[in-house]
C-alpha cells in the first residue's frame, strides 16, 4: 500500500513538472510571436515612410506609430493584446 501511495506521489510530481515545462514553452513561443509581428510592422513602417517626418500606421494586428529624428526612425508598436515594442530603425531616405 504504501508502494503504491509513493509511485503515485512521484508520478504526480514528475507530470507537474512536465505540464509546467509545456506551459512555460508555450508562453515563449506566444511572446516571441508577438515581437517578430512587432518587427515586421517596424520593418514595413520604415519601407512606407517616404518624407513624412512622424505620423501612424494602421495593421491588421495593431498600430505604429513612428518619428524621424535625424537618420533615426522611432517606430512605436501597439498589438492587438496590449503588448508595446520600441525600435529605433536606421532611415535612408532614397
Amino acid at each position: 500500500m504504501l508502494y503504491a501511495l509513493v509511485m503515485t506521489v512521484i508520478f504526480g510530481m514528475i507530470l507537474s513538472f512536465y505540464l509546467s515545462a509545456v506551459v512555460d514553452n508555450q508562453k515563449n513561443l506566444l511572446s516571441q510571436k508577438a515581437f517578430l509581428s512587432a518587427q515586421l510592422m517596424a520593418r514595413m513602417t520604415r519601407a512606407r515612410v517616404v518624407r513624412q517626418k512622424s505620423g501612424q500606421i494602421r495593421f491588421n494586428t495593431g498600430i505604429s506609430d513612428y518619428q524621424q529624428v535625424g537618420s533615426v526612425l522611432k517606430v512605436t508598436v501597439r498589438l492587438e493584446n496590449s503588448r508595446t515594442y520600441h525600435f529605433d530603425l536606421p532611415h535612408v531616405v532614397k
